[in-house]
């Protein structure tokens, strides 16, 4: 095709409405194979930018200056989780992870305009992301993992349930999106791995330690119920044999904070307290990033600086020489 039939294109593309364009890239994404998931994170995240354009916006209206007026907008509100399906509006504006996700998600779309061929240039390649703070997570101590526990009864269905879900995202680190899809056919007892679908519809095998491979034996045989379908195969089931949700996970993991004394507890925690402890006890960054699923190392060696930190706090609290009380004396003539 040549330049001059490009150009003409791309002239009659500019009356295209922001909504259909927005439709366009969904579409394509999910061509790309991108998860359910992924492609209504994204339209979550461009809607507000169309609202904020107005219902005549079109291509024409995709502009550097625009996308930093909606960003100051962001800024600007004084009310967090409005319209948000599972969470109450909240007083407080948008934290800077969030503005970094709208822009990422902008400069992402602005890509896909330059790609099909809409626009000469990605009109968001110099949108700037918001500098984010460095992330502090503390992460379960051995005592809250003990109460977790020990807040468990294994012996009924529920409690079996929830035993081999606290079980495998402590000592796997998978995501809770990754538990709700395990299936039996990639649990892989004998050989002690499970493998799990994740992010980018990309598969890998995690490997899963004996108490986790003894759990898995024991709730498979004993407590796993009958799947409500014959096509159902995930390891996870609710009451009547379907799929346990991403949403029903969380809010398992939630009650069961809240039962234990530990309500902070959610399934990311598990992942970051892996991830720590893995380092910690000597574990490697790069076969931590393959286990974890992360497409760049950059994501992974957060955990190094929260393992070096970890450090740090635990000898403020147990310091030898601070717990003693040993102070520097003056010596004497």
């Amino acid at each position: 095709m040549g330049q001059k039939t490009i150009d003409i294109l791309r002239r009659v593309r500019m009356d295209t409405a922001l909504p259909v364009l927005i439709e366009l890239f969904s579409a394509t994404k999910e061509i790309e194979g991108r998860s359910p998931k992924t492609i209504s994170w994204y339209a979550s995240m461009l809607k507000p930018f169309a609202a904020f354009l107005g219902e005549t916006a079109t291509i024409k209206d995709l502009t550097l200056g625009n996308a930093r007026a909606f960003i100051a907008s962001l800024r600007a509100r004084k009310v967090r989780y409005e319209g948000h399906p599972r969470r109450k509006a909240e007083i407080g504006g948008l934290s800077p992870s969030t503005i970094h996700a709208y822009v990422r998600c902008l400069k992402v779309f602005g890509s896909w305009l330059f790609d099909e061929d809409f626009l000469a240039a990605n009109p968001f390649a110099r949108l700037k992301r918001p500098k984010l703070p460095q992330p502090i997570i503390e992460i379960l101590s051995n005592e809250e993992i003990k109460l977790i526990f020990a807040g468990i009864n294994p012996n009924t269905y529920l409690g079996a349930r929830l035993y081999i879900i606290a079980m495998l995202l402590l000592d796997t680190g998978i995501r809770a999106s990754e538990l709700c899809s395990l299936t039996l056919q990639n649990t892989h007892v004998r050989e002690g791995y499970i493998k799990v679908m994740g992010k980018g519809s990309k598969e890998r095998h995690v490997p899963i330690g004996t108490s986790v491979k003894k759990a898995l034996v024991r709730y498979i045989n004993a407590w796993r119920p009958e799947p409500g379908e014959e096509t159902i195969d995930e390891l996870i089931l609710s009451v009547d044999g379907f799929p346990l949700t991403y949403d029903g996970l969380a809010q398992i993991i939630k009650r069961l904070g809240r039962r234990v004394g530990v309500p902070r507890l959610h399934a990311h925690l598990f992942r970051h307290t892996f991830a720590v402890c893995y380092l910690m006890n000597g574990g490697d960054v790069m076969t931590l990033r393959l286990m974890l699923g992360h497409s760049t190392l950059d994501v992974t060696l957060v955990y190094m600086h929260l393992a070096e930190s970890h450090v740090q706090m635990q000898h403020s609290k147990f310091s030898p020489v601070d717990r003693l009380g040993i102070a520097r004396k003056r010596r004497t003539r």
